[in-house]
């Protein structure tokens, strides 16, 4: 395939004129073209380079992208490799906002393949977040379990969704993701219908079996077609379980999967949650593969991380190794009772909107092409304060902890700057002195008044450049008792 010069400098002017970014229409033109991403990733980084573009500025910026084509245009063997889309737009620094920021619908959804060739140097905010669509689940009640009352715990990874089902039975399942549809409206969905593999128990099956009793699922994660599981003891009362890590060894073929033995993870029940990989630019300063973590939300907080944490894993290596080798990490992130990441809990202050004992992140993950790690999930008191075991306002008997208003709960976001994480492998910077440089509600749809649904659990799809997020009951059209979640996704502008 030859490319034309003459239309590749005709694409180039129009776009200086129309005043799009040149390297961004650029790669759009060429995304059909199948040329190679290195191309897009030179023009990327000279276009970060810009202040303001002068005359003579425009004229080289235009030849220097005629002469990389040329010098990569050639047969079609030469420029075969995958469809590429590179967004350059440069994004300030968000101040630190304590505020609650909507992410409004939008129709624009993702296109396959989305690569960034991004220097890391950007920190977003929530509301580089826009609606992508969402997706309905059915009740997929089978011998084993349904989704009706899952706790919401998902890992995507293309067309592909896994997802917990009913709390009480610890069983996974993977279904198809259907078409997007931009709707709030839940009968508008489109849904996955029946599972590509159905409901399959896996705690139970661990090599050597479950000692400590674990029984509650609180992170997947796809690594290399395995399937990385993390869970925990729901009321570990004297705190001292270590185990928590086992490995599906082929994830799509649940059913008849070696299941390798749990496994210890240093950090124990601080880091034993969700998981997510680190984006290639970024492994090196990181040190691992992937993140794992977790937070206080849940009973007995003194084995838990009193905010969100982050711990540097090589999952890469745990998926290979044998059934009885702890697992390594760093701490990045993490707190504590004695070092909670904030010091008002109860929030009898009344000026307390960070963190609270009902606060709990579900996710986390660094944004590719940023230097954001994102934690999702949700809070509450802030507004009222908290109580232990109180009578709400609204006559409902706490069974723990709980706002003292029963409508002070919201799902919440609190965003950090990886560099800050990363500092801590030196010892230069402490894991529980690190704060959040923007927090604060996250809106999402499908809620109905008086009734926070709340984040079930999320995961990011580099396939698609989509961050999906679970509700879980959302889906309240099916039955009396039937409530499986609703998958939303989003958008992550940069």
């Amino acid at each position: 395939m030859t490319l034309h010069m003459t239309t590749l400098s005709f694409v180039m002017c129009s776009s200086l004129t129309i005043g799009f970014s040149p390297a961004a229409v650029l790669a759009r033109f060429l995304r059909d073209q199948f040329l190679i991403k290195h191309v897009a990733q030179k023009l990327s980084q000279f276009e970060k380079s810009k202040v303001n573009f002068t005359k003579e500025r425009e004229l080289v910026l235009t030849a220097l992208c005629i002469t990389l084509l040329h010098g990569c245009a050639g047969s079609s063997n030469d420029m075969a490799g995958p469809a590429i889309s590179v967004d350059t737009r440069v994004t300030e620094e968000p101040k630190p906002s304590q505020g609650n920021t909507s992410t409004d619908p939008s129709p624009e959804e993702p296109e396959l393949g989305e690569a960034f060739a991004s220097d890391n140097d950007d920190l977003i905010s929530i509301s580089n977040l826009s609606f992508a669509g969402a997706f309905s689940l059915p009740v997929a009640q089978d011998s084993v379990s349904s989704l009706n009352y899952s706790a919401g715990i998902i890992e995507v990874d293309g067309d592909s969704l896994f997802i917990i089902g009913h709390n009480h039975d610890d069983a996974i399942a993977e279904f198809v993701i259907p078409e997007l549809v931009t709707s709030t409206t839940i009968s508008e969905l489109n849904s996955t219908g029946a599972p590509r593999q159905e409901f399959v128990k896996i705690i139970d099956r661990a090599a050597f079996g479950n000692p400590e009793s674990l029984d509650e699922i609180a992170g997947l994660e796809l690594v290399n077609d395995s399937l990385v599981i993390n869970a925990i003891e729901y009321y570990d009362a004297p705190g001292d379980n270590q185990l928590s890590t086992l490995v599906v060894n082929d994830a799509y073929d649940l059913k008849n999967s070696e299941v390798s033995a749990f496994r210890s993870m240093q950090g124990f029940a601080r880091a034993a949650g969700w998981m997510s990989a680190v984006p290639d630019s970024w492994q090196s300063e990181v040190g691992a593969t992937h993140i794992s973590g977790h937070s206080s939300g849940g009973p007995i907080i003194s084995r838990l991380s009193v905010g969100p944490s982050a711990f540097a894993v090589d999952l890469e290596k745990v998926v290979t190794s044998d059934n009885e080798t702890p697992i390594t990490s760093t701490e990045l992130l993490g707190f504590s009772l004695e070092q909670p990441l904030s010091d008002d809990l109860f929030n009898t202050s009344g000026q307390n909107n960070l963190w609270t004992h009902i606060s709990h992140a579900k996710f986390g993950f660094i944004v590719p092409g940023t230097r954001t790690y994102m934690t999702l999930g949700w809070s509450g008191g802030h507004d009222t304060g908290v109580g232990y075991k109180i009578t709400q306002n609204d006559g409902n008997l706490c069974g723990g902890y709980c706002s003292t208003s029963a409508t002070d709960n919201y799902n919440y976001y609190w965003l950090w700057d990886l560099d800050e994480l990363i500092e801590t492998r030196d010892g230069s910077v402490s894991p529980e002195s690190i704060r959040p440089y923007e927090f604060g509600q996250f809106d999402l749809p499908f809620q109905t008044d008086g009734n926070l649904i709340r984040v079930g659990g999320a995961s990011y799809d580099s396939v698609r450049d989509l961050l999906y997020v679970s509700l879980p009951g959302a889906n309240n059209e099916l039955g009396e008792y039937d409530n499986p979640p609703v998958i939303v996704a989003f958008k992550i502008d940069r």
